[in-house]
């Protein structure tokens, strides 16, 4: 998210108490951004004062509770910066080995290998910086983190025959909607879709010289879009802590449109076409 005032961009950017707008650590300060509700910056403990003094009986223990919430989530941002980047650092690893186990056996050659491998730790990536920004974006604060008993269990399964990828998940913390929790949910896996979607379309458009070259490219392609479509349709499964039942606790009808699409696009990628041939 880009910073209002200087239009830096900020991975967990501070929210001013007073304007609600989003700003970098050099200019969270009402002054420093010269913010539009300057007026209202006041020490807390006024306000505290004020609340208990007022003549008119018009107590403030909202505004105080507000401001000293805002006080805790931008020490809170500022502590967890360089901590969140290590939980999605070890967990892109995780991911990287889960799928390496998967597609080394493919012989795509180790250049290709690389490749797919990279490509789809950026797809998991991309699922759980949407569900971030998302969450931020509707006002919440939010951040990946590891899961011990899902990095381990993603850990064992290198070594088995069924596979899980789920070595974390992004915590978001206020007092949440239902409709902003399916919002949140729903992205994650739209964004392996649409990932999924726009490898299949190359795939259909240019095969041919990808087939002309050699058959490692295609069968690349092919892997990153499966494993795509794949995490997509298991994310939206409507059981546990999978974003399936978020989104159909809100509505069933825009979890069974996103779910046919997912298992249409899976089962288009398990036809094993012949540019993946």
């Amino acid at each position: 998210m880009q910073c209002t005032k200087c239009g830096k961009e900020e991975v967990l950017p501070f929210r001013c108490a007073y304007c609600g707008d989003y700003f970098c650590a050099s200019h969270r300060l009402p002054e420093s951004h010269e913010c539009r509700k300057l007026h209202l910056a006041r020490n807390v403990s006024v306000i505290e004062r004020e609340g208990r003094d007022s003549s008119k009986g018009v107590s403030r223990p909202a505004t105080l509770l507000a401001l000293k919430s805002e006080v805790f989530l931008s020490r809170m941002a500022s502590m967890e910066k360089g901590s969140e980047k290590l939980h999605l650092l070890a967990g892109s690893a995780i991911v990287g080995g889960v799928v390496l186990s998967i597609t080394y056996p493919y012989g795509v050659g180790l250049l290709l290998l690389a490749i797919v491998v990279l490509s789809l730790v950026a797809s998991f990536l991309a699922h759980e910086l949407a569900h971030k920004l998302m969450a931020m974006k509707l006002g919440y604060w939010a951040s990946f983190r590891l899961n011990l008993f899902g990095a381990l269990i993603s850990v064992i399964s290198m070594v088995l025959p069924f596979k899980f990828v789920a070595p974390g998940a992004v915590m978001i913390f206020g007092s949440l909607d239902r409709r902003d929790i399916a919002r949140i949910a729903a992205i994650g896996p739209l964004v392996n879709l649409a990932i999924a979607m726009a490898t299949l379309f190359i795939l259909l458009t240019i095969y041919t010289t990808l087939r002309a070259l050699e058959p490692g490219p295609a069968l690349a392609l092919h892997l990153v879009g499966e494993i795509n479509a794949l995490m997509g349709l298991i994310n939206l499964i409507p059981i546990g802590p999978l974003d399936g039942l978020k989104v159909i606790s809100v509505s069933v009808k825009k979890w069974a449109v996103y779910t046919a699409a997912a298992a249409i696009l899976y089962a288009v990628f398990m036809l094993r076409l012949p540019f993946a041939l």
